[in-house]
């Protein structure tokens, strides 16, 4: 028997609210779940709290056990065991050798020469039973809380990231770059997890390590991208020859997804295209040729993503069973339920956009380098090749740079292009104009599209009415 920690990379989300969270998706079509003090849980309704600030999103991470034929399930430990938490966040955006604009194949950071006093690092961080700490660095002698860890009733860890602190304690200037902003500090990461368990006699038990990056908000949690960091990576372990693209694929499995993220796209563009996606789910896993012509509109329209996106591509493995769907070459059949393992695999990744490596959102270009994961692959990075800080080290700085700059089909699953209201309009998320500076005062006041419940609508909520 081993031990693994699942998800194997996890995203947790900044936030300026002082008192509430929730933690991020861990099945299919969730926006995640909110704790509630009796120790239930409720699907997420809002990312704002009540003053109009954005919740943190926490990564949540559990212990599973593996037996010798490579199942997975979560750990049931023996009575008197427990599980050590350790984590170590990182943000050396400001430290490392960054290019003039972002790199455009998987590049490994470099520290730049006498540039240590500016990686933000918490160092190793562990907690266990119920506990809790902070993750805290320093930036030029300036104090940086990265986050906190907290670890559950049932012996699953926490980890939330910062509260969107941007600045630069030498007030130098902002606003000539997108990217390269000098001088300056935020406070997303990423770093390691892992986990020990340590039974009553103190025997202990490493477990297979995870990782979590610390990203911005999500301004439109309901959207998807048509590719995200899920189909990014997974076409990695195609690529190296140890994941199979199944054949024929499975329609709810392998192409609602992209079907289903495109159709969302609609509340957050104003491209003529994206209504026209169909959500006829019966229709659309219909395999006869009555419903060939539907399947092809419905194909065309999630391959002009590449077209209608900036520096989005799909992965061949999407093409692949897109091209079989649209032949009507697939299984209808919905599959049984995932393993939980697998099940808090994708969910985690499915909720980031996996295009735009310009720089993009979540993590950039520098996770498609395969050399990065262990093997045989199973989305976990190689903790020999990947250095804490690394996948967030050649981002946006600070990130507010790049959601001003890149306002038009970038990334408008994550930062809207229009904000729907209510009533039909369909104004700029982004108002009034601003610039840098103010957009890293003001960001976390402006709205996110959120579904209307008992609606397939979205509408914004959340925004500070005084802005």
């Amino acid at each position: 028997m081993s031990y693994a920690v699942f998800p194997p990379i996890g995203i947790a989300r900044i936030g300026n609210s002082a008192t509430d969270f929730f933690v991020g998706p861990e099945r299919p079509d969730s926006l995640g779940v909110e704790p509630l003090p009796d120790g239930t849980e409720r699907e997420v309704e809002s990312t704002k709290d009540a003053q109009h600030r954005v919740k943190r999103q926490a990564a949540r991470f559990q212990v599973f056990e593996v037996d010798a034929a490579g199942l997975e399930r979560p750990a049931v430990l023996p009575d008197g065991a427990s599980v050590r938490w350790t984590v170590r966040l990182v943000n050396k955006k400001d430290a490392v050798v960054r290019p003039g604009s972002p790199p455009s194949q998987p590049t490994r950071p470099v520290l730049a020469a006498g540039a240590e006093d500016r990686v933000i690092d918490s160092g190793n961080v562990s907690v266990d039973a119920v506990g809790a700490a902070s993750l805290d660095g320093t930036y030029r002698s300036t104090p940086v809380h990265l986050g906190d860890v907290r670890v559950d009733a049932s012996q699953r860890l926490l980890v939330l990231g910062g509260t969107g602190r941007a600045a630069s304690p030498t007030n130098a200037p902002i606003g000539g770059s997108f990217y390269n902003n000098p001088g300056w500090f935020d406070d997303l990461s990423d770093g390691p997890v892992s986990a020990e368990v340590v039974l009553e006699d103190g025997t202990v038990h490493a477990a297979e390590p995870a990782w979590v990056i610390v990203a911005p908000p999500d301004f439109a949690p309901g959207c998807g991208g048509v590719v995200t960091l899920y189909d990014v990576l997974l076409q990695v372990g195609v690529d190296l020859g140890q994941v199979v693209v199944p054949a024929p694929p499975n329609f709810w499995r392998d192409v609602q997804p992209m079907i289903h993220r495109a159709s969302t796209l609609q509340w957050v563009t104003n491209d003529a295209t994206w209504p026209l996606v169909s959500t006829d789910w019966a229709a659309l896993s219909d395999p006869s040729p009555s419903a060939a012509t539907l399947r092809a509109e419905n194909a065309e329209f999630v391959r002009s993503a590449e077209a209608l996106l900036h520096q989005t591509e799909l992965r061949d493995w999407q093409r692949q069973c897109l091209s079989a769907w649209e032949a009507g070459d697939f299984d209808p059949t919905p599959p049984g339920e995932a393993d939980s393992s697998a099940q808090l695999t994708r969910a985690a990744l499915d909720g980031t956009v996996g295009q735009g490596f310009f720089p993009g959102i979540e993590a950039g270009i520098i996770v498609t380098d395969p050399q990065l994961y262990l093997q045989p692959f199973q989305f976990r990075f190689d903790h020999a090749a990947v250095k804490a800080g690394d996948l967030t080290a050649l981002m946006a700085l600070p990130w507010q740079a790049d959601f001003l700059k890149c306002n038009s089909g970038w990334w408008p699953a994550q930062r809207p292009d229009v904000a729907p209201q209510a009533g039909g309009a369909r104004p700029p998320w982004l108002r009034p104009s601003m610039n840098h500076a103010r957009l890293v005062r003001d960001v976390m006041r402006l709205g996110v599209i959120t579904p209307v419940a008992g609606s397939d609508s979205q509408v914004e909520v959340g925004r500070d009415p005084t802005l």
